[in-house]
């Protein structure tokens, strides 16, 4: 086994002092000379035609620069793919939400630009509006966009081998509906953005993005803007889940408001203007039907899901074809199908969130693999030991596992929660156990994006600068990237400057999202560097006169691997002197070294049946909750998680499990308390004591087992692991809830009202 000096080690996040003394910048902490402060006109009705605007009075507010609506900007769609974009940022034809964008003002002060918002009188004829998936497809239901009749956005159907088949040689076969629930994802910062021009034209965009360089590609196509104009920079962000992975109308009404006006401008939301018009979790109703043999073998999976797209196109076909995918994945299944629909509402429309459709559809196959457990008989963690996902598998729908750790984080995670003891044991406390597959290095069919670039520059001291543009976006992504490179060249992990976020100095990446910042950027990071330290040998091996290949690096220094007390600095080598004897300066010749990581396992999937292998690696996971339940109140007390996962190689202990156990603590708000509430499209849950976050008192103890299975694509054998904490969590409660009080709970949040509800329909009460 290869000793590692920085790979493996509970190391602090590189940017804590930044966080924790106040210097790092947030989006409201940035400043411009002659600085704008915006503001957004946004629709109150949810669904209605735009027959006049009238901004007269606002642009007489003292201080008002400018006003804009629709016309004033160019026909152009946002929307993650650009084909089914048809969301203007500022709405031309019809409101369609409550929130919808209408107008916008730039101002001196953030009061006037209230005060402006407050006097455009925006006459609207309501429309008849519709607000679920199942109402927005009966006939005559009210059209929210005149193109897609039936008010579908898209379908997905997907069929991998026959399970016609497969049912009919099922010896029993299980049905139910689940239905998960729209979910904020609540960051602590609210979504915001400052634009300025410069006296060339150019443009830098701060803005609260996940993905600096895909944005910047965004704007230019928004904007019709030459991309070499444009310059994106990530401002600090705490967390985005997600939210952050897409084009906000906002950003661009920024841009769009600087460019009129000539100054910079900053336009952030309020927490209760986030939670009314910012991307959600899709909700999702799923339809599972599940075949097996009286022994427990799976033999077919059928799924039918219906999508609540909300009033505009964003990620909802990706989102809900991810989902679907798992029912050919998750667990080994010789028959599956799938057929979906993505329907528009007259709500907010959705977005990526912190496992992309996983949640949702682990919630309904997971609560199901106990329904069919307690149908034969069978001990829930034996059925899901039977079917297990292994290495070197191929599963029906292409996924090839070239490492697979499911089975040892199965029984690892039911040794340690005491899973024989307590299961079916004491009452109203139970236990519950739920699985997960996800992809564990992002996947080939976001934006084409399975790769990613790095750049490395050794420094005259043996410091070194690393440029990414993968950004941090509250995931410790720039400290585990410090440590790959660090590992790689042999220098201790506070010798690397890690720059990221800013596409004028860093090389072009997807960014974050899909959990592949640790293996796509891992990678990039460790060939560049790798490149960095062929040549610092090259100048250590001249200086201490034996060959290269003799020569190796650790811990700042480069030595003779037959005699490690041989050795010169990384800092020596990095500045072997030129020949300047005349000012005696030791200036060495600049080291530096680029890397594009494409991977070479993915594949596009197959346009007709969706097969193939679309990630580089894959992640897999197991966790028991054990929970008690209040008979009187309905309510559920999480007591304990236990979460086993997949990791490849854990590079930083530390940051996956505060990853593991921020996502678990997500997973709680999903289960059993978030959900964005709506009255005729008009969002009541406007301010977080009304949205009903977890707290740090809701959270369960915690326990995280890193299984390491090292997968022979990922960097020293890792893979991502940022979305797996959230995807098994429901499940788990919904069955430890099961066993604590026998009634199954198959909507989403389990809030106490429906527990009691179930309680009273099984004479419980």
């Amino acid at each position: 086994m290869k000793k590692f000096y920085v790979i493996g080690k509970r190391t602090p996040r590189i940017d804590a002092m930044d966080q924790v003394t106040g210097h790092a910048r947030y989006l409201p902490d940035l400043e411009r000379p002659r600085l704008l402060y915006g503001a957004i006109v946004r629709s109150p009705i949810p669904h209605g035609r735009i027959l006049h605007i009238d901004t007269s009075r606002a642009k007489r507010v003292t201080g008002v620069k400018t006003v804009i609506t629709s016309e004033d900007i160019p026909d152009t769609r946002l929307g993650f793919q650009v084909g089914l974009a048809n969301k203007r940022p500022l709405t031309s034809d019809k409101v369609r939400y409550i929130g919808d964008e209408i107008a916008a003002v730039a101002a001196e002060s953030e009061e006037a630009a209230r005060e402006a918002c407050s006097l455009i009188d925006a006459e609207l004829e309501a429309l008849p509006a519709v607000f679920d998936p199942e109402s927005a497809l009966k006939p005559g239901a009210p059209l929210i966009h005149e193109n897609n009749p039936g008010n579908v956005s898209g379908d997905v159907h997907r069929a991998f081998g026959d399970v016609e088949e497969g049912f009919s040689g099922s010896d029993n076969v299980v049905e139910a509906t689940y239905r998960t629930s729209a979910v904020a994802h609540c960051c602590m910062e609210t979504r915001g953005a400052l634009a300025e021009f410069d006296a060339q034209g150019r443009l830098t965009l701060w803005s609260t993005t996940q993905l600096p360089h895909v944005l910047r590609e965004v704007v230019s196509f928004v904007l019709r803007f030459p991309i070499g104009k444009i310059r994106v920079c990530k401002a600090h962000i705490g967390g985005g889940f997600g939210s952050r992975a897409s084009m906000d109308p906002l950003d661009c009404i920024c841009v769009f408001l600087a460019q009129k006006t000539g100054r910079p401008v900053r336009l952030i939301k309020a927490r209760s203007e986030e939670l009314v018009s910012d991307r959600i979790r899709y909700p999702m109703i799923i339809t599972l039907k599940t075949g097996v043999t009286s022994d427990g073998r799976l033999m077919a999976r059928q799924a039918t899901i219906l999508t609540d797209g909300g009033a505009y196109n964003e990620q909802g076909l990706a989102v809900t074809g991810r989902a679907g995918s798992k029912v050919a994945h998750l667990y080994r299944v010789p028959h599956a199908k799938v057929d979906a629909k993505v329907v528009f509402t007259n709500k907010v429309w959705g977005g990526a969130f912190r496992g992309f459709g996983d949640p949702q559809i682990t919630f309904a196959i997971e609560s199901q693999m106990d329904e069919i457990a307690e149908e034969l008989g069978i001990d829930p963690l034996q059925l899901r030991l039977l079917n297990a996902n292994q290495q070197g598998d191929v599963t029906v729908g292409g996924a090839r596992l070239t490492s697979c750790g499911f089975t040892e984080c199965l029984k690892r995670s039911a040794a340690l929660s005491g899973w024989k003891e307590k299961r079916g044991k004491s009452k109203p406390r139970g236990i519950g156990m739920a699985g997960l597959f996800h992809t564990g290095a992002g996947s080939v069919t976001a934006h084409g994006g399975a790769f990613s670039s790095a750049f490395i520059k050794v420094e005259y001291d043996g410091s070194v600068d690393l440029m990414t543009g993968v950004p941090d976006a509250g995931q410790g992504s720039d400290t585990v990237l410090a440590q790959i490179a660090a590992e790689e060249l042999g220098v201790h992990v506070d010798q690397v400057r890690v720059h990221a976020g800013d596409t004028a100095i860093t090389p072009s990446t997807l960014g974050v999202r899909g959990s592949r910042e640790t293996f796509m950027a891992g990678n990039a990071v460790k060939m560049a560097a790798l490149q960095a330290k062929m040549e610092l040998i090259k100048r250590a091996a001249s200086i201490l006169n034996v060959e290269e290949e003799k020569l190796d690096s650790a811990e700042g220094k480069i030595y003779v691997k037959s005699n490690p007390r041989r050795f010169v600095t990384v800092a020596q080598a990095a500045a072997k002197p030129m020949y300047d004897y005349a000012r005696n300066f030791p200036m060495g010749v600049p080291i530096s070294a680029s890397a594009c990581y494409t991977d070479p396992v993915s594949e596009w999937p197959d346009k007709a049946t969706g097969y193939g292998n679309i990630s580089a690696a894959w992640i897999f996971g197991a966790q028991v909750a054990e929970v008690e339940v209040d008979t009187e109140t309905g309510q559920v007390t999480v007591l304990n998680v236990v979460s086993a996962h997949d990791v490849g190689k854990a590079i930083n202990p530390m940051a996956i499990e505060g990853q593991l156990e921020g996502g678990i603590a997500q997973g709680v708000g999903m289960a059993l308390t978030e959900s964005v509430m709506w009255e005729k499209g008009n969002v009541l849950t406007q301010q977080l004591a009304d949205y009903k976050l977890p707290t740090a008192l809701d959270v369960p103890k915690i326990t995280t087992i890193l299984v390491e299975t090292n997968d022979p694509e990922g960097p020293f054998g890792a893979k991502g692991v940022g979305e797996a904490g959230i995807i098994p969590t429901a499940p788990a409660i919904a069955n430890a809830i099961y066993d604590a009080v026998g009634v199954r709970i198959r909507e989403l949040p389990m809030t106490p009202d429906k527990i009691l509800i179930a309680l009273r329909k099984k004479g419980r009460l």
